[in-house]
């Protein structure tokens, strides 16, 4: 008759046993995860290697290790993309470009196109008598703005001091440039007739002195000194050709010349 005790033993032996064989199966199937899961890693290193991007890769294999996947690109099944891996990068949006395209086609006003607008309304509106009469008009071209005031709006015959009419215009027309910094020059032209005058021995002399005259009352008026000169040219510029009283009339004016340039200096604008 065998020992009980032998027989205890070897009923715990074979249940220990058996227990070991029944959990086997998770260690196979654990290592066969690992493996799938380096087979899908390795296919998908490859697939960007071949795109061109080691620094996505590094990327990758990291997140994978972290477990943070930081890649939003799919696994390439297949044959391998030859395009170029877009950094993430390119689609982060610049604040200020975004405003820019939120805004299109709106133009920041020109300065000088402002200037020419309420010049035409003063003219238009204050001094409508003196325009209806062809006595004062305005022009403009790429780089000046023109104001044309005829002599004798401004001056008695052969004299140059102001009339009390050009004073009243250039009150208003001074008060609305001063406000802005363009360089102005001041023209004076004459006729083409030798003049008649114990003050005066030449056109050059009157034209000068008709254009400083000007120059005179609107710096007396607020324009800054600075941006503002007087020019004599006689009878060099006419602007029709002095074949009769009524043509010479139109010839003998003052010009305000307005540079559509920002300046610090009438000087600058002439000689620099």
């Amino acid at each position: 008759m065998r020992p009980k005790v032998l027989k205890h033993k070897k009923t715990a032996f074979s249940s220990k046993k058996s227990s070991q064989s029944k959990d086997r199966w998770i260690l196979s199937y654990a290592d066969f995860i690992t493996l799938l899961f380096a087979f899908f890693v390795a296919l998908y290193s490859i697939s960007i290697q071949n795109a061109g991007n080691d620094e996505l890769i590094s990327e990758t294999l990291e997140g994978i290790f972290d477990a943070v996947q930081k890649s939003v690109q799919p696994i390439s099944i297949g044959e391998p993309t030859t395009n170029e891996i877009q950094s993430e990068s390119l689609f982060e949006v610049d604040p200020k470009e975004t405003e820019e395209e939120e805004q299109p086609g709106i133009d920041i006003p020109d300065p000088s196109s402002q200037l020419f607008d309420q010049l035409s309304q003063l003219i238009a509106n204050q001094l409508e008598e003196y325009n209806s009469a062809g006595l004062i008009s305005i022009s403009e071209d790429q780089d000046w703005i023109k104001v044309d005031l005829k002599a004798s709006l401004l001056f008695s015959t052969g004299e140059y001091e102001l009339t009390n009419d050009a004073v009243a215009i250039l009150i208003p027309v001074t008060s609305l440039l001063k406000q802005f910094k363009y360089p102005i020059i001041v023209e004076g032209h004459t006729d083409d007739l030798a003049i008649n005058s114990v003050n005066y021995t030449t056109n050059w002399h009157l034209s000068s002195e008709r254009a400083s005259s000007v120059v005179d009352e609107m710096i007396f008026r607020g324009m800054s000194s600075q941006l503002i000169a007087p020019i004599g040219f006689s009878s060099l510029h006419p602007q029709v050709r002095n074949t009769n009283e009524f043509a010479r009339e139109q010839n003998r004016r003052v010009t305000l010349r307005i540079s559509k340039v920002n300046g610090e200096s009438i000087y600058d604008l002439l000689f620099k």
